[in-house]
């Protein structure tokens, strides 16, 4: 299992989470850490985690030659997800499964690309549960177990310029 510290994950968020497109009323950093929060513990389990539906005789490898290739170059890493907010390694073009579990810097980069990318751009999510359909099923519809999660991490999140802090029961 791969881990990034959860003071640093707080870090790339304060420094990387105003570069999202949010909907008005939210605050772009908060909703980055607790997107991190839900997917690795703020860093604390981040994977690689194993998509079936990605790997061999999955429904997204049959349906994509391009998957088909991730998984014959990386083996089940080119079906898994990583880094605390658990990208898709389709997701994360141009980089290789050794940078997704050591740079935390790449995955905040690539978070913010597709986020601004998918969930803003082409899902057009406008609220924070909208955004959360979005990231984990990868389109809105209801999932009121993960908005749950993501909404009770954003209320127990405070992440600023400088000074961040978890609250006791998120973590």
């Amino acid at each position: 299992m791969n881990s990034f510290p959860k003071q640093e994950v707080l870090d790339v968020c304060a420094q990387y989470g105003p570069r999202l497109r949010v909907p008005a009323g939210l605050d772009a950093r908060r909703v980055m850490a607790a997107i991190a929060q839900v997917e690795s513990g703020l860093g604390g389990n981040c994977g690689p985690r194993h998509e079936p539906a990605y790997d061999t005789g999955g429904k997204v490898w049959n349906q994509s030659p391009a998957q088909r290739q991730l998984v014959a170059r990386w083996k089940s890493d080119g079906a898994s997800s990583f880094g605390p907010w658990q990208m898709m390694l389709p997701n994360c073009q141009g980089h290789t499964p050794a940078e997704m579990r050591s740079d935390l810097d790449v995955c905040a980069l690539l978070f913010v690309s597709q986020f601004n990318l998918y969930v803003i751009g082409l899902r057009n999510a406008q609220t924070l549960a909208e955004i959360g359909e979005v990231w984990n099923m990868g389109h809105i519809a209801p999932d009121p177990e993960y908005v749950a999660k993501l909404q009770a991490a954003y209320d127990g999140l405070a992440v600023g310029d400088g000074e961040q802090h978890v609250a006791s029961e998120v973590l």
